[in-house]
């Protein structure tokens, strides 16, 4: 028992031998590194760093201790790296990366093996090529991301194992940016999944103006204003001055008919920068566009200081000049532009008009021929030159070029109208319907097309197709009494006399007011059997016709009104004292009366003038019978009978007259 014990102790003498020069070591080491930490510290901890792992690595080979993990080596980019385990791997879809080898107590490192979790080829990724784009995309494909579009993908890590044991594990920094963003979005094919992902970023990157922007604009492509709006706010609030943001959101206003809010942006850009041309552009549109041509000059002017060879704000600065028909400073802003720039032909079509304008028509005839001579199937030239002719007068070439305004822009409105102008001042009115036609084609609701479609129709006694244009035009129109004067008119000779008089009554209401208008519709009135409204029509009518007397003479003869109508009736004589009708009608309201002697003096002045008409010698008869010239009576209804056997009074009367004649012999000769 006593030899085992002395055995046993004689070992473990043994076996604590290296372990008493293990500490041995360790602490003269510690004594070491206390002295340098003093003298030297950054070289201190650095030894410090070395006594520690050699002291680990002692301890794992010699005492079986735990194993340590201390970095990778790794290659970023080209460059080598240590990573060190409270040290997240920051990678961007830029970076590509390789892990050299993990350092451990095992120097060897026959246990160890790395693992790039998610993205891995296989069971060690040691020397493996990983591509950062591939981890940027599996992570934003999955939405694994912290608050503020960059951080660590808790779900990918870099695993170091020990065997089937995972020894450290550094965590990967997902750093997501606006490209990014913009980069998954484009290469998604369907529109409503690019707006989720950007959404997203919009979401989770507070101030990310970038991506802000990108779905605004793809808001405002689709036409969701209201969130492009909003979205490109939240880039202002970011940064004020971001011009193109401020720019997108005028657009935006614009397409809203916001144009107030419009024109605040664009005093807001010229403002952050005098030199913006575009800026100065916009506003000057947006104040033509509200009719502040005076504020839309002076910011054209404003720009053309800044920028004296601008040439398309001095053209629009020409072309609001001639819209104010201040021709001068317009030909000077034009003439400067032909005297500058390279592309002269925009400012010389300006100048073109501007001497039109001003009936200069030789010197717009020159400048339009310039234009064509550059660009020959200029329809807007060719159509302008065609006005100028037209003012010289020589109509045959303002047709002539009107034609080719028409062939070559066959869907301009204005070009179609005036060629139907042309043919209608030529009086081909049949081509000038058929230009009209495809003008109000082009464009349905032109008026000034309608209106002379309406006018050649009418002419042309095709009132049914006057209506139709006459109706347009009074709905686009309604206070216009003219226009419900012609309705009335065209209606009337259609035969269609009630729409006819409602017609009339509303061109009257709107402040028309012409002896045709109260004749027309005292004549619908009449074809209507209305006498009475009739009536109170002709006598509006100022200065009365023969016709309207004859009306209202005829209305109160049938009335057994013969004062009046033999009053209306004289009027009628005495404007045509040589027609026999104005005798007769007259001769037949006396008679009316009683008064015969009048009646036969007026039935005699009018055979002087028409011994033809049977009905003057059958008035003429029976105003002779009342008066009991029986001789004289039988004279007039035989005439009367030989000019018309069908006269039945005539036919009537002559038997009786001569039974009577014979009767008054016989008592005679008794």
């Amino acid at each position: 028992m006593e030899e085992e014990k002395n055995n046993r102790q004689n070992t473990d003498a043994v076996i604590s031998f290296p372990q008493c020069i293990a500490a041995g070591v360790i602490a003269g080491v510690i004594l070491i590194l206390a002295l340098l930490y003093f003298f030297r510290p950054q070289a201190a901890e650095s030894m410090v760093f070395n006594a520690i792992r050699i002291k680990n690595t002692i301890s794992y080979y010699v005492f079986h201790s735990s194993i340590h993990f201390y970095y990778l080596e790794m290659e970023k980019n080209g460059k080598d790296m240590r990573v060190h385990v409270n040290q997240p791997l920051e990678i961007t879809y830029r970076d590509e990366f390789v892990v050299k080898s993990a350092v451990t107590d095992d120097i060897k490192g026959t246990n160890i093996t790395v693992r790039i979790e998610g993205l891995g080829k296989g069971e060690n990724d040691v020397g493996v090529l990983i591509q950062g784009i591939d981890l940027v995309n599996k992570v934003m494909a999955e939405g694994i991301l912290n608050r503020g579009g960059a951080g660590a993908a808790p779900a990918y890590s870099i695993l170091i194992n020990y065997g089937k044991d995972v020894l450290a594990r550094i965590p990967l920094k997902v750093v997501i940016t606006p490209q990014d963003w913009l980069r998954f979005a484009k290469g998604s094919t369907d529109i409503k999944t690019q707006i989720e992902y950007l959404q997203k970023a919009v979401s989770i990157n507070k101030e990310d103006a970038g991506v802000r922007k990108i779905l605004a604009g793809i808001y405002a492509r689709r036409g969701n204003l209201d969130d492009a709006v909003k979205l490109y706010q939240q880039v202002l609030t970011i940064n004020p001055e971001d011009q193109a943001a401020l720019r997108e959101l005028a657009k935006c206003h614009i397409r809203k008919n916001e144009l107030d809010l419009a024109v605040e942006i664009f005093k807001k850009l010229v403002q952050i920068d005098s030199q913006d041309a575009e800026a100065y552009e916009g506003l000057g549109l947006l104040l033509e566009e509200k009719g502040f041509r005076d504020q839309a000059v002076n910011t054209y002017q404003a720009a053309v200081k800044n920028n004296p060879d601008n040439y398309r704000i001095r053209l629009r600065l020409g072309n609001i000049y001639s819209r104010m028909n201040k021709t001068r400073p317009a030909v000077e802003q034009y003439e400067y532009i032909v005297a500058h720039a390279q592309d002269k032909t925009p400012a010389k079509l300006g100048l073109g008009d501007a001497y039109l304008k001003i009936k200069r028509y030789d010197d717009a005839v020159k400048c339009y021929k310039e234009v064509l001579a550059v660009e020959p199937r200029n329809a807007v030239a060719l159509a302008n030159l065609a006005a100028a002719y037209a003012g010289k007068g020589k109509s045959g070439e303002e047709l002539d070029n009107l034609k080719k305004a028409a062939a070559i822009n066959a869907g301009e409105s204005v070009i179609h109208f005036n060629l139907g102008a042309a043919y209608e001042k030529r009086k081909l009115d049949s081509e000038a319907i058929r230009e009209y036609e495809q003008a109000l084609k082009i464009k349905p609701g032109d008026s000034d097309a309608q209106e002379r479609l309406a006018t050649l129709y009418f002419k042309n006694k095709k009132y049914d197709q006057a209506v139709k244009y006459y109706e347009k035009l009074a709905k686009a129109h309604p206070e216009n009494a003219a226009i419900f004067a012609s309705l009335g008119y065209a209606y009337g000779e259609l035969k269609k006399y009630a729409a006819s008089v409602e017609n009339y009554k509303k061109a009257l209401k709107l402040g028309a007011n012409s002896a045709n208008l109260h004749n027309n519709l005292a004549y619908a009135y009449g074809k209507l059997g209305r006498e009475r409204e009739a009536i109170a029509e002709y006598e509006k009518v100022s200065p009365p016709t023969k016709e309207v007397w004859s009306a209202l003479a005829h209305h109160y003869l049938k009335e057994k009104k013969s004062n009046q109508a033999v009053n209306y009736y004289r009027k009628v004589a005495a404007l045509e004292p040589r027609k026999a009708a104005s005798y007769a009608n007259l001769g037949n309201a006396y008679a009316a009366g009683g008064h015969w002697d009048s009646a036969i003096q007026n039935y005699l002045i009018a055979l002087k003038y028409d011994r033809s008409d049977d009905g003057i010698y059958a008035g003429l008869g029976e105003a002779y019978e009342k008066k009991g010239l029986y001789a004289e009576a039988l004279k007039s209804y035989t005439s009367a009978y030989e000019l018309n056997p069908e006269s039945s009074k005539a036919a009537r009367r002559i038997p009786k007259l001569k039974i009577l004649l014979l009767q008054k012999k016989l008592q005679k000769t008794d």
